[in-house]
């Protein structure tokens, strides 16, 4: 794993964005018509590759082939200074073997995206070197707070935030005095980064602040992939640990609220001490989705309650 990552090049009014669906096609072609819109508002030329639009009854966009060699092509061609997602789904974890690691390489742009997009972050991020965006796609764009998506566009023009507010932010345990907070920033959504557990494509998190989030999952669920998590040593050296929103997908606020009681207190049992443990943090599947950047230095300053970002 590339221990310093890259900042891609900034993008410009009429720089061209790609569009791909490397795992599950669009569920409601509106919601993917309105984040073009949005992308083009914002002043980008939005260039489609493969197949993006829906497929009645597939969990696939498109075979795991061709869903690979429309990301190879958006990566290759230089007139595309950064590749957006269209959504998530399942299918990221079939696209892997077919990846190449070389390609990836060779080039250093923006890749967004998050939910199933988790692994693929990752990986381009620890093999390319190459930080990469977990926040927002083409089919959550319009669904996201306003703010997210300012921040967004701000990321991919250059302008870096010296920090990242966390309104809401709790502080679930400071670490201790010896907790240093701060390490690459790595993770996404559980069930994702659980599934890759044993696989050629499981990356340690020594020395990381790992953040978390995931959706459509009961707290039983979530105990038992945190539980696998833990057990398989990935807690054991982290610097500190971020959680986002988590739901059932039909929550409402007294259901939500209890669960994520549920969530932090079995995170508590399972962490070894040594490294902070913040919640609540704007960032899932639920509206709020404050872009992250995967494989940029950060550190959690409990004191003004941001994570600082270390370009």
């Amino acid at each position: 794993m590339t221990d310093t990552c890259r900042l891609p090049p900034p993008l410009h009014r009429g720089d061209a964005l790609g569009l791909f669906c490397p795992a599950g096609p669009p569920k409601d072609p509106e919601l993917l018509y309105r984040g073009i819109g949005l992308l083009r508002d914002a002043g980008f030329r939005v260039h489609e590759e493969g197949h993006i639009g829906p497929r009645p009854g597939e969990y696939l966009a498109d075979t795991d082939a061709a869903r690979a060699a429309a990301l190879h092509r958006l990566w290759e061609n230089e007139e595309i200074r950064a590749v957006m997602a269209v959504r998530g789904g399942y299918g990221c974890l079939r696209l892997m073997p077919l990846l190449d690691a070389g390609l990836l390489a060779r080039h250093c742009k923006w890749l967004i995206g998050f939910s199933d997009l988790s692994l693929l972050l990752n990986h381009v991020s620890g093999t390319a070197g190459c930080v990469c965006l977990h926040g927002p796609m083409a089919a959550s764009l319009s669904r996201c707070r306003p703010e997210d998506r300012e921040q967004l566009f701000a990321w991919l023009a250059g302008r870096i935030p010296e920090s990242v507010p966390l309104p809401g932010m709790e502080i679930l345990r400071d670490g201790g005095p010896a907790a240093s907070g701060q390490g690459r920033l790595v993770g996404g959504n559980l069930a994702t980064l659980v599934h890759a557990l044993a696989t050629p494509w499981d990356r340690p998190f020594d020395g990381c602040v790992l953040f978390l989030e995931d959706t459509g999952e009961y707290l039983y669920r979530l105990d038992r992939m945190l539980t696998q998590l833990a057990q398989a040593g990935r807690l054991d050296r982290l610097a500190g640990l971020l959680l986002g929103d988590f739901d059932s997908g039909a929550d409402n606020r007294t259901t939500r609220l209890r669960l994520q009681e549920g969530l932090w207190r079995r995170v508590l049992e399972l962490a070894p001490p040594g490294f902070p443990i913040w919640a609540g943090l704007p960032f899932g599947h639920q509206g709020q989705n404050m872009p992250l950047p995967i494989g940029m230095h950060c550190r959690m300053d409990a004191a003004s309650g941001r994570l600082l970002l270390l370009p």
